[in-house]
């Protein structure tokens, strides 16, 4: 449990409505009264993941998410629970002085902090020599030569690393932060013990920021011939390359308001697509694209269209993409630019007008993409060549999803192999009914009642009533305290909700959620919130009867069980006969509460 007070974290829920949150990461359209959408947490094409702005909770049918507001920040940023009240804090502009509930997590927060303010010292010091200095004429004389402007430059809050081998080291210094510090934020790299150098020399700098804008690594490129021409930030605490998209904190407003993302390769390219208003533009920091980066753009987006440089490693890097994003739901294409040119090549000369015009508006669908980049490795003036091609073309069709698609695609393939199209579409009857399941299947969680003792589903029963109708918990604690409650997790459970009512406070599944910080609990609690539950209180009022009712005789069994196993050690003929006399009054109360069928006379 966290050690941030209840209060405060109750102060933090309520600033928020979790439907203004997730709205902002994820496209959302009302369903009666809830809201529906794609789960940014695992691929989909039809949508499942559900928020209840009445509840202030989320819920993924396919993948088994959900939770409060923390709940989907924890998620959805990798954080802890206390990192993720405190991410809300800053953004309700809630000050929490109490520190983080473990001497373990008190020093990761504090060592974040010091990264956060060492590469924040870093990026002003690189813009800094950028615009005041003579070294940096050279870097800004490339930018300008490249088609940027000052207004651009400032921000992305480009910069210069100079020549030297520790500029940066001394500037570090000079703020209070010692190599070692350098070392793990990946500014400084070290030779030996006490010996450090600067990373980053002669070279244009890029800074990448998370989504809330933090500083987290740098990118840098190379001002002469050398290698490599890009360098990026190794990993360390807060930077891991394949987790971030670079551009992504200044594209989301566009990505948002249009539903679609341009994604390029290079840094530049970002920044000057984004100075010719192509603002929804974001790059995988010159990696390969990770499954990772896709679930930053989960839920955001209706369409992602490649804009990868047009050569042999573009088309290799847009084919990998698509092979991670084609599950993901929404429309891909891919804009074919000319060999040896780059988005960046091309709005320079030609400004934004000419990209899309020439090759956003002409992309390729994916299917045609795949098939174009295909039909290279064949010479189709061959016979044998023209069948393995064929072969090769009808698995990447049939995975395909749009029949018209498929079809202007046959007829295409007709033309090019000389064979009618009739035998195509028989041959691709043949392999699509031999082919695996087309749609997403949705992950279904073992069903947690199949593995429970009768006792563990009575009490989640009982909980599942009193989040749905409070007004049973008198009822309830009279008859089952919840020091009653067997299982462990139910007990914790109900030591919480029996808190909300000698408390007078409102019973709810998302205060509840706020009391725990562990994952599983999270999910337990809208496993019971969302399972199964009564159709209405006359039924939820019998079901609460009968779970009270089969406690007390179970309670009771265990009880003469327990009597019965000790007569054997019991040496006194006034015990023995004590003990008899109460498994008889046992046995005489579970029979008369199974009579009266309810079995309120009975007083165990």
């Amino acid at each position: 449990m966290t050690q941030i007070p209840a209060h405060r974290i109750e102060e933090i829920r309520n600033r928020f409505d979790i439907l203004e949150v997730v709205s902002s990461h994820i496209e959302l359209k009302k369903a009666g009264r809830n809201y529906l959408g794609l789960c940014p947490f695992h691929p989909e094409k039809s949508p499942s993941f559900t928020v209840s702005p009445e509840k202030q909770l989320f819920h993924c049918f396919g993948c088994q998410a959900g939770g409060n507001l923390f709940t989907f920040i924890m998620q959805l940023e990798g954080l802890s629970f206390p990192e993720a009240v405190r991410s809300l804090a800053r953004r309700a502009g809630i000050e929490l002085d109490d520190g983080p509930s473990s001497p373990a997590e008190q020093r990761k927060a504090s060592m974040r902090a010091l990264l956060l303010k060492a590469n924040t010292a870093a990026r002003d010091y690189y813009q800094d020599l950028l615009w005041h200095t003579r070294a940096g004429q050279e870097a800004r004389a490339y930018l300008l030569q490249r088609g940027l402007n000052e207004q651009t430059v400032k921000s992305f809050k480009l910069g210069y690393a100079p020549s030297g081998w520790n500029n940066l080291t001394k500037e570090l210094e000079r703020h209070g932060f010692d190599g070692e510090l350098g070392l793990k934020a990946g500014l400084l790299a070290s030779k030996s013990a006490n010996n450090y150098y600067d990373i980053f020399r002669e070279r244009v700098i890029f800074p990448i920021e998370n989504g809330q804008g933090e500083t987290i690594g740098f990118g840098g490129r190379l001002l002469k011939e050398g290698d490599p021409r890009y360098l990026n930030t190794p990993e360390t605490v807060l930077f891991t390359k394949g987790d971030v998209l670079y551009g992504l904190a200044q594209a989301l407003p566009a990505i948002r308001r249009n539903k679609e993302v341009l994604l390029v390769e290079g840094y530049l390219d970002v920044v000057l697509l984004h100075q010719h208003e192509l603002n929804n533009t974001v790059a995988p920091l010159g990696t390969a694209l990770t499954t990772k980066q896709v679930s930053l753009l989960r839920g955001r987006v209706e369409k992602i269209t490649l804009l990868f440089d047009g050569d042999a490693g573009g088309e290799k890097a847009a084919l990998r993409s698509l092979d991670i994003l084609e599950k993901e739901g929404c429309r891909l294409a891919v804009a074919i630019l000319p060999a040896g040119k780059d988005p960046a090549d091309v709005v320079t000369t030609g400004g934004a007008s000419l990209l899309k015009r020439e090759y956003l508006e002409n992309a390729a669908a994916m299917l045609d993409y795949r098939l174009r980049a295909l039909k290279k490795n064949f010479n189709l003036q061959k016979e044998d060549e023209r069948l393995a091609y064929w072969q090769k073309a009808r698995v990447l069709i049939a995975r395909s999803n749009e029949s018209v698609e498929q079809h202007a695609q046959l007829k295409k393939i007709a033309k090019e192999i000389g064979t009618s199209l009739e035998v195509l579409r028989g041959d691709l009857e043949k392999i699509i009914q031999g082919y695996p399941e087309k749609t997403v299947k949705v992950q279904t969680k073992e069903k947690e009642n199949g593995k429970l003792p009768p006792r563990g589903l009575m009490e989640k029963e009982l909980i599942s009533c009193l989040l749905q109708y409070p007004r049973f918990a008198p009822e309830i604690w009279r008859d089952v305290p919840p020091s009653d409650f067997k299982h462990s997790p139910y007990r914790e459970i109900a030591e919480r909700l029996h808190d909300f009512s000698r408390q007078g406070e409102s019973v709810n599944t998302a205060a509840l959620l706020s009391y725990f910080s562990d994952r599983d609990t999270h999910k337990l609690i809208i496993d019971i919130s969302f399972g199964s539950r009564p159709a209405d209180e006359t039924t939820a009022q019998k079901t609460v009867k009968g779970c009270l009712k089969r406690i007390k005789a179970l309670r009771w069994a265990d009880e003469r069980e327990q009597l019965i196993k000790s007569l054997s050690e019991s040496e006194k003929r006034e015990d023995i006969s004590s003990k008899l006399r109460r498994i008889q009054e046992l046995k005489n109360w579970e029979e008369e509460l199974y009579r009266s069928g309810e079995g309120e006379s009975s007083d165990g």
